[in-house]
């Protein structure tokens, strides 16, 4: 890992460079500091990573259907093209 952020601070430093003139002790002075700040969010990304919570075994929780009203039109529409209340009544008896 420490060579992605040497990478990274290359990166940065060579970008920030190429605009903007730099004398040889400030380019080391921003190397430095560049450095030093990808090497501390580094060290709280890792922190953070093993302190993370391991979330508890959660129980389902049974689903409950609800039928909306447009649905229900359409139950009601669709049972007619079945017959009409004689039949479900007969189909019903037949049944059991």
């Amino acid at each position: 890992m420490a060579s992605e952020i040497i990478q990274l601070t290359a990166q940065i430093v060579m970008s920030h460079a190429a605009m903007t003139e730099l004398t040889p002790k400030e380019l080391v002075e921003e190397i430095k500091q560049i450095y030093q700040v990808l090497a501390s969010l580094e060290k709280e990304v890792v922190a953070s990573e093993t302190t993370a919570t391991v979330p508890r075994d959660a129980k389902p929780r049974p689903a409950k259907m609800v039928v909306s009203p447009e649905a229900k039109k359409i139950q009601d529409e669709e049972a007619g093209l079945y017959g009409g209340e004689d039949q479900q009544e007969f189909m019903a008896s037949r049944e059991g």
